[in-house]
């Protein structure tokens, strides 16, 4: 296990991740609400202090803005694969790396399911909710991913009444278990036309689940 110590608290990493870019053109279809700085924070910070961001490899599964990855970056992740299906967000993200020098960040497109990379030792990830018709259980196929390819995974979804059962099934399907789980309020501004108020408030659930030893 690798720690590191940092010259920033939690807070100060806040403060950071509130100045990371912000995705230029969203689109409904595919669910682009960005992390509120605060939850990648609380995410991110949940994973440092166990040691598994610092000298760590993350990959950061639907990285849209690439907020997750940059925070692992600061956190001191050796590599950070940051992984999207959207090409236009991909590019905006490629210019943000060449203008600030993130060195251990690489971009991939792929659609998660046809994702094909070698093991790494975690994902930090905010899938798409499922809210969209065509998106049912899109969190829950990036979750089988996210076990296919690491032993530490921070997610976030959208809670319902059934969904600590079939997380805690796929986990155990997978040889792992749930270690925290924590009910966070996830605001979504509005950003789309469909969107009537100006904060929506979601109940969320965020999961940190670990591969059995």
């Amino acid at each position: 296990m690798v720690f590191l110590v940092l010259k920033i608290d939690k807070k100060a990493f806040e403060i950071m991740m509130e100045k990371t870019p912000r995705i230029r053109n969203p689109k409904r279809r595919l669910e682009q609400y960005e992390t509120p700085p605060s939850i990648a924070a609380h995410i991110l910070w949940n994973a440092f202090m166990r040691g598994d961001i610092g000298g760590r490899d993350v990959a950061d599964l639907g990285c849209g803005s690439l907020r997750l990855s940059i925070g692992a970056h600061i956190l001191g992740a050796k590599r950070i694969v940051a992984v999207d299906i959207d090409d236009e967000v991909l590019v905006q993200d490629e210019e943000f790396l060449e203008e600030n020098r993130y060195e251990r960040i690489i971009l991939i497109e792929s659609d998660i399911s046809d994702l094909a990379m070698g093991k790494t030792d975690t994902v930090v990830m905010n899938p798409p909710f499922g809210v969209v018709k065509n998106n049912r259980g899109i969190d829950l196929v990036f979750l089988r991913k996210a076990l296919e390819i690491a032993d530490n995974i921070y997610t976030i979804h959208k809670y319902n009444k059934g969904l600590d059962k079939l997380v805690r099934e796929i986990a155990e399907s997978f040889n792992a278990i749930i270690v925290w789980r924590e009910i966070i309020d996830f605001p979504i501004p509005m950003t789309f036309i469909t969107h009537r108020r100006k904060i929506y408030r979601i109940k969320t659930v965020f999961y940190i689940i670990k591969r059995k030893i």
